[in-house]
């Protein structure tokens, strides 16, 4: 985890500002705490700003980094792998010549080779800024699936890049929160892909790259999830035996896992009781080793806490194991530092638990943490997406889907209550349920909303304004209603609020670093060619003897990792029916905490978007309502806590 930064002017007239430069640097010295550099050139064209998070290349790997004639400069955050030093090889031989070992120089060099079609052959986790002297421009490029932030703004003759818009402040640039982008927050939890919450403010897509020169910024796709058509696809005809593919799904996975074990420093692991962090933390420990694992618990919840499973699965691996305590107390004392660090808001208590956890591993001593995020992208393992697999053809297995996942009602499953979705069952056939639970949400959010702040948004169709951002026709026609789905999840949820929000947000607020084998773009490339029954199996087909299965459950989910982990995991790990990290609703225990109630109070006083009364009245009845309503409301508690956190202006 780095922080870079960079500026381009727009000609002799708005020259370079070094002082602005270290400053906009120096804002953003949690995310990379051992070293600080920043780069103007003679001319004041360009500057670039580094800070270091030191976790591979030794004392040496020093950035922003030049080739030897200065004709192009380089700044990465994030990591790039290039196993066997395959890649590295093939440049040497062609000529290049590495100054170090960082992996960041491999960028320097393969752009100098291939210019902008370097991309095509970074793998990792990254956000990349590259000044070209020669051709006059900067080329920032953000990895595929949005793992690390790139955000971009214009004022006064000059284009910056950061990794965090703090960084803008820092340099000058007034902040003003956008209320476009607050009403789609409160509308469908998230901004469109291309927004910040920060006006004038913009986020460079995952897979996509800017080039910016003289008062230009062209945005490019350069890879995107390409998912195949049905009539591509071996559904329905000869293919490979299940379970060889299952055990060549392992190999690309422990590969995956491997090449995110090297470095100058020990790797843990975030560790729950879900088969993805098992089968991230197995597969590492068989490959040479994490040095320890941590969770977040939730105590007392019932249905919430996963750290006796975790520590179970720690002892059998025999690694060291430490669970960190989530309970409200501390939840609450850190939402003001994650919110305003990671400069996202909260829809749950995931954020400050997520902040808790990376704290915990930063206090132990350790950088870099393996974790699990993204197997439920890579293998379809969401409720909604089974939903959507059997909508309009049994409704009998779309309610036992329902009543498996009802931690997730209101927030992941629908409720009845929803804001207008005909522009989405327009633009894609059908509504896909977790855009359905979103619009359940946001129609919960805007019946608490002010009046004078909704009447701004009149005659304006959110769900019809995200479509035109997200939709595809050449992504999505044609293909899986599972893989429109996880499509539309990925442009929203993915990149937006669990890599970026609880992701970045919480690993760099403490100089940490997460690596996602699950988002390995190899491994996915792999995957997304596999038949839908390898990764949604209706229960009754499950081959596989001795398999323990709950009754009337009615699909086996990610189904290619189970059946891969079977005799590597402890079957009740494998055979456990899919359970999203979930915090508990703070309604579960406002009763015996009833400072969360006054906090709540306070918050809502003066709000700039929530009207006090309506809320009021939906606090005073929360107590007594049912355990599926505490749920569904949930989101509106830490929305008003944490949306009065980010300061306007």
């Amino acid at each position: 985890m780095c922080a870079i930064v960079g500026c381009v002017s727009d000609g002799p007239q708005h020259p370079v500002d070094r002082e602005r430069l270290i400053r906009a640097t120096r804002s953003m010295e949690h995310r990379g705490p051992d070293g600080m550099h920043v780069f103007v050139d003679v001319k004041r064209q360009f500057g670039l700003g580094h800070c270091r998070l030191a976790v591979n290349g030794g004392p040496g790997a020093v950035q922003p980094i030049s080739n030897c004639d200065e004709t192009l400069f380089v700044v990465v955050n994030g990591e790039l792998y290039d196993p066997e030093n395959r890649l590295r090889r093939r440049l040497v031989d062609r000529g290049h010549r590495f100054s170090g070992v960082g992996d960041s120089e491999l960028a320097l060099h393969l752009y100098a080779e291939y210019g902008l079609e370097f991309v095509d052959h970074l793998r990792g986790e990254f956000a990349i800024l590259v000044y070209d002297v020669l051709a006059g421009q900067m080329v920032a490029v953000r990895d595929r699936f949005g793992i690390k932030p790139l955000v971009y703004t214009r004022s006064r003759g000059e284009t910056w890049f950061a990794s965090q818009a703090k960084a803008f402040s820092a340099a000058g640039l007034a902040l003003r929160t956008d209320l476009d982008s607050v009403w789609h927050v409160m509308s469908f939890q998230y901004t469109l892909p291309d927004r910040t919450i920060y006006e004038n403010v913009f986020q460079l897509p995952p897979g996509h790259l800017a080039i910016s020169r003289d008062t230009m910024i062209d945005v490019r796709c350069y890879w995107d999830l390409d998912y195949p058509r049905q009539l591509d696809t071996p559904n329905g005809r000869q293919v490979e035996d299940p379970f060889d593919q299952a055990m060549a799904f392992a190999e690309e996975f422990d590969e995956a896992v491997r090449i995110r074990l090297r470095g100058d420093v020990p790797v843990v692991s975030h560790l729950s009781g879900g088969i993805d962090s098992c089968a991230v933390l197995q597969s590492a420990v068989r490959q040479g080793g994490v040095a320890a694992a941590f969770s977040i618990g939730f105590p007392g919840e019932v249905g919430h806490d996963e750290s006796k499973l975790a520590g179970e699965m720690a002892e059998q691996l025999g690694v060291f194991f430490q669970s960190v305590d989530g309970s409200p107390g501390r939840l609450i004392e850190a939402m003001n530092s994650s919110v305003s660090i990671g400069e996202g808001w909260a829809v749950n208590g995931h954020l400050p638990a997520k902040f808790l956890l990376s704290r915990a591993i930063s206090e132990a001593g350790y950088k870099v943490a393996l974790t699990g995020e993204g197997a439920d992208e890579l293998l379809a393992g969401y409720a909604h997406l089974k939903i959507d697999l059997c909508t309009g053809r049994d409704a009998g297995l779309v309610q036992d889907v329902v009543a498996e996942n009802l931690t997730s009602y209101g927030t992941m499953i629908p409720t009845q209550c929803q804001l207008d979705t005909t522009s989405i069952k327009h633009s894609l056939g059908y509504v896909p349920a977790f855009l359905a639970a979103k619009a359940s949400q946001g129609a919960m959010m805007h019946s608490h909303l002010r009046d004078d702040f909704l009447d701004r948004f009149r005659g304006r169709d959110p769900m019809d304004e995200l479509c035109a951002q997200v939709v595809k026709r050449d992504q999505m026609d044609g293909r899986n209603v599972v893989h429109q789905s996880l499509y539309f999840w990925m442009k929203t949820a993915l990149a937006q609020n669990i890599l970026r929000t609880l992701g970045d947000g919480c690993e760099s607020a403490h100089g940490t670093e997460g690596r996602l084998p699950m988002l390995d773009h190899h491994l996915f490339q792999w995957v997304r060619k596999q038949p839908m029954k390898f990764l949604i199996r209706p229960a009754e087909r499950e081959p596989i003897q001795g398999a323990r299965l709950r009754p009337n459950r009615p699909f086996i989910e990610k189904w290619l990792l189970r059946t891969a982990m079977r005799g590597r995991l402890p079957p009740h790990y494998v055979d456990r029916p899919k359970h999203p990290f979930d915090a508990p609703p703070l309604a579960n225990c406002m009763r015996k905490y009833p400072w969360i109630r006054d906090r709540i109070e306070s918050a809502i006083d003066n709000h700039p978007y929530f009207d006090p009364k309506k809320v009021r009245v939906t606090l005073d009845r929360i107590d007594d309502a049912d355990a599926k309503t505490k749920t569904a409301v949930d989101p509106l508690w830490w929305m008003v806590l944490s949306s009065a956190i980010v300061p306007v202006g």
